[in-house]
């Protein structure tokens, strides 16, 4: 069992926001309820190994999107593409200072404000949670020790989704620092030379980025859903308050 990675990142101070608190979601679904109950279904058939449900195309976004260690990570990532945005739009040196500069201020803070929530909750990953369904007192569950997810599963809580977070955050402020969301632009992967994916806004990304957390296995929707939100939340404070 590897040991929990950066356990106290909620507490470091923000570079924009006030605190990791500050965007705090509420607490997932509670085990018995019907929005985990639609979640675990979600996962459990989609994020699966070996999947028949899960198309081609959702396993190719689950592997794009993927960037765990060794890569560039989520916010590498979204660098790459606000890199390939900025000079299809011809950016001056000036302006790419800034936009990179919000980029990273506003990435770093959706870190501490998913590593807080991710500790405060603690809630757990799904290849816990449907090996051992048979203890979470849901009677829509069942237990399947031999379920295994697609991507491997991080040594951190599940809730809320870096991915989701991170990703959200940046579409936030390139939205707003070009004043739309229909820009349409390529992206390509680490973890897939040489593939390329389309999208025709930078909220079409975000989504995408975290739907793949699903697509995996590593992630429930809810943590996707406040992770965007979240992200969506830093990136307005941020572009409201700093390097205006």
């Amino acid at each position: 069992m590897r040991p929990a990675l950066l356990p106290g990142w909620g507490n470091v101070t923000p570079f924009g926001i006030r605190a990791g608190e500050q965007f705090r979601p509420p607490a997932p679904p509670r085990l018995r309820s019907f929005n985990y109950v639609m979640d675990w279904l979600e996962v459990e058939a989609l994020g699966e190994a070996n999947s028949g449900a899960r198309t081609a195309d959702q396993t190719e976004i689950a592997r794009f999107w993927g960037y765990g260690p060794g890569t560039a990570t989520p916010p590498g990532h979204w660098n790459q593409i606000a890199f390939n945005v900025s000079t299809d739009q011809g950016l001056s040196l000036s302006e790419n200072a800034r936009l990179f500069a919000l980029l990273n201020i506003a990435m770093a803070d959706a870190a501490i404000v998913s590593w807080d929530c991710k500790y405060v909750y603690g809630f757990w990953r799904p290849i816990t949670a449907i090996q051992l369904a048979d203890t979470d007192g849901n009677p829509f569950t069942a237990a399947n020790p031999a379920w295994t997810p697609l991507l491997a599963t991080p040594p951190f809580p599940e809730y809320s989704s870096g991915h989701s977070t991170f990703s959200a955050a940046a579409a936030g402020v390139l939205r707003r620092f070009f004043g739309t969301d229909r820009i349409a632009f390529r992206a390509g992967s680490d973890d897939l030379p040489g593939v390329e994916r389309s999208y025709d806004s930078f909220s079409h990304a975000a989504h995408e980025s975290g739907k793949s957390r699903i697509y995996g296995g590593i992630h429930f929707q809810s943590a996707n859903f406040w992770g965007l939100h979240n992200g969506r939340l830093v990136a307005l404070y941020v572009m409201n308050r700093l390097l205006r």
